[in-house]
């Protein structure tokens, strides 16, 4: 019976110890210490040592590459401001033409509002250079028998003339003028002329009119018919003595000149141009003129737009 009891006592001494050593286990510590966060100022960081400083190298100034400019991205399709249809940019998707541009309408292809054609065709921007038209009336000058020769007794004769006339545009082919003839003319006979039985010298001016018609064959190549007729002075001279003996005397006698020739004007601007013709001088044997005179004229419009 002792036995039994001691038994007893013995396990239910060792249930107890082992129910302790579990719950001791089980049970948290409650030695731990929670941390604690710093509640102060925030400390600065330590200043690192200074260190020995260099001279700082002024920078060098990069030279600028000017920018190219970039060509603005032009949708494709629609019209463009020369009233085409636009063209498409290489790599864009093809649309659909779009209508007509109409005033304050649709966009260009460069990005800009669309611009309607004039009525008189056009580019709008493009500079307008309207083309001169010449008046009715205009002014015609001529240079005549303007020369220096020599004579026979080793003297020298000298002519010089013009012939300003007012010129009307029949139509933008025909144009007649009609104005005065004025000629001045010496003759000098040299030094032996006391010797000769002749005068030093003579001065002489022819006066007259003329009337003249020019009709254009093709642009600027014209066909020119010219009436003249001149009360001309003039000298003679009668040898006496052959090769010694010689009498000059001064008369007047009224000349008349029909050429007949064809021409070509260079214009210089809207209002100045230069005639050069070569003339046919039908009744030489009556005037001074050569059989062929050419003629260097300059012509003045008086009016136009």
């Amino acid at each position: 019976m002792k036995r039994i009891l001691l038994v007893a006592a013995l396990s239910a001494a060792g249930l107890v110890a082992g129910t302790t050593a579990a719950q001791a286990q089980q049970r948290p510590d409650t030695t731990y210490v929670k941390p604690q966060l710093p509640t102060g100022p925030p400390m600065a960081p330590p200043t690192p040592a200074p260190q020995p400083s260099r001279p700082v190298q002024p920078a060098q100034p990069q030279p600028q590459q000017p920018a190219q400019p970039q060509p603005p991205v032009r949708p494709s399709g629609g019209i463009d401001d020369d009233g085409r249809v636009a063209q498409p940019l290489p790599g864009s998707r093809p649309v659909q033409p779009t209508t007509p541009a109409r005033p304050g309408g649709s966009i260009d292809d460069d990005g800009r509002p669309a611009q309607t054609l004039p009525q008189n065709g056009t580019v709008p921007g493009a500079t307008l250079q309207s083309e001169y038209k010449p008046g009715k009336l205009f002014l015609y000058g001529t240079a005549l028998r303007l020369g220096l020769s020599n004579n026979y007794f080793n003297g020298t004769d000298f002519s010089a003339g013009v012939a300003p006339a007012l010129g009307y545009r029949i139509t933008d082919r025909l144009s007649v003028a009609a104005g005065p003839v004025l000629v001045y003319r010496s003759a000098n006979f040299g030094p032996d002329a006391a010797a000769l039985g002749l005068p030093n010298s003579y001065k002489m001016r022819d006066l007259g009119v003329r009337g003249l018609a020019q009709f254009t064959v093709f642009k600027t190549v014209f066909l020119h018919a010219e009436y003249e007729s001149t009360r001309s002075q003039d000298y003679f001279v009668n040898e006496v003595v052959p090769r010694q003996q010689y009498e000059a005397f001064r008369y007047q006698r009224t000349t008349t000149a029909l050429l007949l020739g064809v021409g070509y004007r260079q214009r210089l601007g809207d209002r100045f141009a230069v005639d050069g013709a070569l003339l046919y001088n039908s009744n030489s044997g009556s005037n001074y003129y050569n059989v062929l005179v050419q003629r260097l004229s300059l012509v003045y419009n008086l009016g136009g737009k």
